[in-house]
């Protein structure tokens, strides 16, 4: 649907000389607009601009065209000035050819902030507008654009992460609508916030790695927060729960062995879930097989659902009556963890080291073809090509989501630093001796 968002702005004033005299130095005119790169404006900041405005700050990836004539193009500021009431325009973002138009900025002095439909402002019709008249004012637009093929949104990730565990994220009120009553074998509701928050971070992470979004399925709701029931009346952590035990239930043993399982010895942020799970280094079962992550970023799951009680957590992963089709992007053929630009949250170092890995995605079925057994794994700091040591390689074809699975340690690797990981002799069914090359550097500089 396309449509205009009308922002109604009334102002008036002149220039301050100094103003006058820095943008007479330092810009071009054209059209009535005048033009600034990103670095001039930010050299004179600081100087004191009066008068009504509107700056259009235009990032890379399109441009900001408008009715009346304005072209600001990538990279680019550019000032309109507001003679009077009779002012209207009408403003459209233009993505680049490989990028998409994702809506306007949000923030305080920002116009259209959060739409993206057109931008249509109207210095006319404003009521009570006195203060305004009598004072200086200065607002900004700005498109945000972004590239598809780059499957990493670092402003996103830093946003979300910053409130990750916080304390209303893992208050009764935030995750539950009926509170669990263990003694009286109650497990609960969740939260239509804390479920979506949970799939909202499920989400976050399968983007990273190009896959298909999740649907939340309510009907298995009781199931989870059965699964977790159990565990926590019989404090044990098991996807085999048995008939006899305290709080057992059909719906909890089917859920158990159906699911990812979590432990921590608080309540916690529904996000964390997923996060944790493709991280997958405090897998007590199997480190190296990494089961957990193979489920959240199995390319064919297409519904799930979450449930906690106290800070047991489940995430349904298969054995669902009916699922949604999945569509795979045509240029996903393998999925690594960590991957390009990787947010520092998955993958961790020190005394619980996370292991990297590496799955094939076929064009159907399975994927239970045997990729890896004559595979090897160098992984090279790009600036430098100096080699880190890789061991405790370890592959499998078990049942874990996609079944073909390659996985290995890596000593020595730092945040903000590119390397290039090379996985050679990988058997495919068009070649015996595949070699598959990507780049990977974990983020943590921009994140904090």
């Amino acid at each position: 649907m396309t449509g205009r968002v009308i922002m109604v702005i009334q102002c008036q004033g002149n220039e301050s000389a100094a103003a006058d005299s820095a943008v007479a130095a330092a810009t071009s005119k054209k059209g009535g607009i005048r033009r600034y790169s990103a670095l001039f404006m930010a050299a004179v900041a600081a100087v004191a601009l009066s008068g009504c405005r509107i700056v259009i700050e235009v990032p890379e990836g399109g441009s900001v065209t408008s009715n009346n004539g304005v072209l600001c193009n990538a990279g680019e500021s550019c000032e309109i000035d507001i003679i009077d009431a009779t002012f209207y325009d009408v403003f459209s973002a233009v993505a680049a050819s490989g990028y998409e138009f994702e809506g306007w900025e949000k923030g305080n002095g920002y116009l259209c902030g959060g739409s993206t439909d057109q931008c249509t402002l109207n210095a006319a019709g404003l009521s009570g507008a006195s203060a305004l008249f009598a004072s200086d004012l200065i607002v900004y637009l700005r498109p945000k654009f972004r590239d598809p093929s780059q499957l990493y949104d670092q402003q996103e990730w830093a946003s979300f992460l910053g409130g990750l565990g916080a304390s209303n994220y893992r208050s009764n009120s935030y995750l539950y609508r009926d509170i669990p009553n263990v003694d009286q074998c109650d497990p609960g509701r969740m939260t239509s916030s804390a479920k979506n928050r949970f799939l909202y971070s499920l989400n976050m992470v399968r983007r990273l790695h190009n896959l298909p979004e999740v649907v939340y399925g309510n009907q298995y709701d009781v199931e989870m927060q059965q699964t977790n029931l159990v565990q926590e009346a019989n404090d044990y952590f098991t996807h085999y729960p048995s008939p006899g035990d305290t709080c057992y239930t059909l719906d909890g043993d089917n859920g158990a062995g159906s699911s990812n399982l979590s432990w921590t010895s608080w309540q916690s942020d529904p996000a964390r879930a997923p996060l944790s799970w493709v991280n997958d280094n405090n897998n007590v079962s199997s480190l190296m097989a990494a089961g957990h992550r193979r489920w959240v970023l199995y390319p064919y799951l297409s519904i799930s659902a979450y449930g906690q009680v106290a800070g047991y957590s489940s995430m349904k992963v298969f054995g669902f009556d009916s699922s949604p089709a999945v569509d795979l992007a045509d240029e996903l053929e393998y999925i690594a963890v960590p991957y390009q630009t990787y947010p520092y949250v998955l993958v961790s170092k020190g005394s619980r080291p996370t292991p990297w890995s590496l799955t094939m995605v076929p064009a159907s079925g399975s994927g239970s073809y045997n990729h890896f057994s004559n595979a090897s794994v160098s992984v090279v700091e790009t600036s430098s090509g100096n080699s880190l040591s890789v061991h405790s390689q370890y592959y499998d074809n078990r049942g874990y989501g996609m079944r073909n699975f390659l996985s290995w340690m890596v000593d020595g690797w730092e945040y903000d630093t590119e390397y290039t990981v090379t996985v050679e002799s990988v058997n495919t069914p068009t070649n015996p001796s595949r070699t598959i090359e990507y780049r990977v550097e974990i983020d943590r500089e921009e994140l904090l």
